[in-house]
């Protein structure tokens, strides 16, 4: 286990996240706002006192505030950083006015409320889209290899050899589109598809709730259909392998070490480890033919858990679980807004978990549970951060999404009530609406600070 970053660590991955995330979202408001000729009096990343600031040819006053947990960018017309309408606009040239956001035909009003949370989208795209491109696409069969203890797979019917081609009635062309459809439904029954000797079959099987733990300590329950997909394939060698020097090459199937069955490559370690030096007969198919090899295991040192030095024995062979296939601009792109939706899904889903009580509300986290993976994702190394990076900003669009007056997505809503109704809400409805909203947003902050003082080890978290 990893241990957890520093305070200092933390703040600084915190604000470096948050920070340009921020500027990004505002961002969309501002240039979208100026593209349709609107001034803009404020941009602001923060909320409060103002820390910094300069003020550009065009009048717009740039500025860093006291609490950096988000930002506005205030139009011309606008009474505050909410957006809401100005009662008053008395004072103003037909010039001037021309230049305010209450004027502006609804679909200008409604595309620059909406480019905030569209550039956090995009950029999530963008990211995730550039890793597709520079680090491949994982193929990996989606074939059952072995079961876990207390398999839920197992139990419902499933067999070592059956390849699963749907779950829930998703396709599945390969083991890394399993999570999607597992991962959040942990104690739901799902039907899996199955082709087994050229038969489809479906069975219904009860996700395990399992729960795991990453490298920082940090648990959380996940659906599993408790099958290992690792097949005993060789996918290529390391150091002097005893397996190479033998004649195995990458591709081969181990099918037994020693007359002993091997379906999982995770069966391999307990065949081999123990016999340091010692003379083996692995059987492993090529190319449907079955070949019998004599090889003599390595001997390696090693320190054990009790930090005591060992010898275990060792082929020098490397799981080929999958293979990456390169991709161009275009999938890799089209992979990034796949991705990014598929994400966004989740977050729908687990708020309905939430409401319906299948998950807890502990799981909602804020600031503060924003600033530790931050420091922790950070300590990782800058894919891991820049990933980390990526659905946050996914995040940000979602939530401001949410039709709830105060953030984008309740000045959406206005506006598609504008729409139905031809006219706008007169400005005291608007104005009590927004009020509700925020008190909303804020209780809803307070809440989730709590969760993460809560969870803290000092609180015996």
């Amino acid at each position: 286990m990893t241990g957890s970053p520093n305070l200092l660590t933390m703040i600084f991955a915190f604000l470096l996240v948050l920070g340009p995330l921020v500027l990004i979202h505002e961002l969309g408001h501002y240039l979208v706002g100026r593209l349709f000729g609107v001034k803009a009096h404020a941009f602001s990343i923060g909320f409060g006192k103002e820390i910094a600031g300069w003020t550009d040819k065009r009048g717009t006053r740039w500025k860093l505030s006291a609490l950096p947990l988000g930002g506005y960018v205030q139009f011309a017309g606008d009474m505050n950083p909410a957006s809401a309408p100005s009662a008053e606009q008395d004072g103003l040239t037909p010039e001037e006015r021309a230049h305010t956001f209450h004027v502006k035909p609804l679909w200008q009003r409604a595309l620059i409320v909406f480019a905030g949370p569209a550039t956090n989208f995009l950029l999530c795209v963008a990211i995730l889209a550039a890793f597709a491109f520079v680090n491949g696409r994982l193929v990996a069969d989606p074939e059952v290899a072995d079961f876990t203890k207390n398999s839920p797979a197992q139990a419902a019917g499933l067999q070592i050899g059956d390849r699963i081609v749907a779950i829930d009635g998703n396709k599945v062309e390969s083991v890394t589109d399993v999570p999607e459809y597992t991962v959040y439904y942990g104690g739901q029954t799902v039907p899996v598809a199955v082709e087994r000797d050229g038969r489809t079959l479906v069975l219904p099987v009860k996700l395990a709730n399992r729960e795991v733990s990453d490298e920082f300590g940090n648990t959380t329950k996940i659906g599993d259909l408790g099958i290992d997909f690792a097949a005993p394939v060789i996918g290529g060698f390391f150091g002097q392998s005893p397996a190479e020097a033998a004649g195995l090459k990458s591709g081969d199937r181990i099918v037994s070490i020693d007359g002993t069955d091997v379906r999982s490559f995770g069966d391999i370690p307990e065949l081999v480890q123990p016999f340091p030096g010692k003379q083996v007969t692995i059987t492993a198919m090529r190319d449907g033919e079955a070949r019998v090899f004599p090889v003599t295991l390595g001997s390696v040192k090693v320190t054990g858990e009790n930090g005591r030095s060992e010898t275990i024995g060792q082929l020098g062979i490397r799981a080929g679980f999958g293979h990456v296939v390169p991709v161009g601009a275009v999938e890799a792109l089209e992979m990034g807004v796949s991705r990014s939706f598929s994400i966004m899904g989740t977050m729908v889903t687990g708020i309905r978990q939430i409401f319906t009580g299948q998950r807890s509300v502990k799981e909602l986290g804020g600031p503060i549970k924003i600033a530790k993976y931050s420091g922790e994702q950070f300590s990782l190394g800058w894919d891991a951060f820049v990933g980390f990076a990526a659905l946050i900003s996914i995040n940000l669009a979602f939530i401001n999404l949410l039709p709830i007056p105060g953030l984008d997505g309740g000045h959406l809503a206005f506006y598609a009530a504008e729409l139905v109704r031809r006219r706008p809400l007169d400005a005291r409805s608007q104005e009590w609406a927004i009020r509700t909203g925020v008190a909303l947003v804020l209780t809803l902050m307070l809440f989730v600070t709590v969760n993460d003082l809560v969870s803290l080890p000092v609180f015996g978290g």
